[in-house]
């Protein structure tokens, strides 16, 4: 195998950081709430830090609202009426 090959970056890894956190809040207006599971499972393309970090963006940003339910994320919207 080439070295440079080995090398390589995956393609999620290439994207920028922008385009996950803008697919999140995408799928979080159309959802409004969901767990950090099914995010996970929702965005297969990227990797489970990558999503962590995104959401932990988003909530220190105050762009989402991010609650601990026991051993469980849940994400929800700013438009959620809790």
């Amino acid at each position: 195998m080439p070295r440079s090959s080995v090398l390589d970056v995956p393609a999620a890894l290439e994207r920028p950081a922008a385009t996950l956190q803008k697919d999140i809040l995408d799928h979080l207006d159309t959802e409004a709430v969901m767990t950090l599971d099914s995010l996970v499972s929702f965005l297969p393309q990227y990797g489970w830090n990558q999503i962590f970090e995104a959401v932990d963006t988003l909530a220190r940003r105050r762009r989402i609202v991010l609650r601990r339910h026991g051993f469980e994320y849940t994400l929800f919207s700013l438009h959620y009426a809790a």
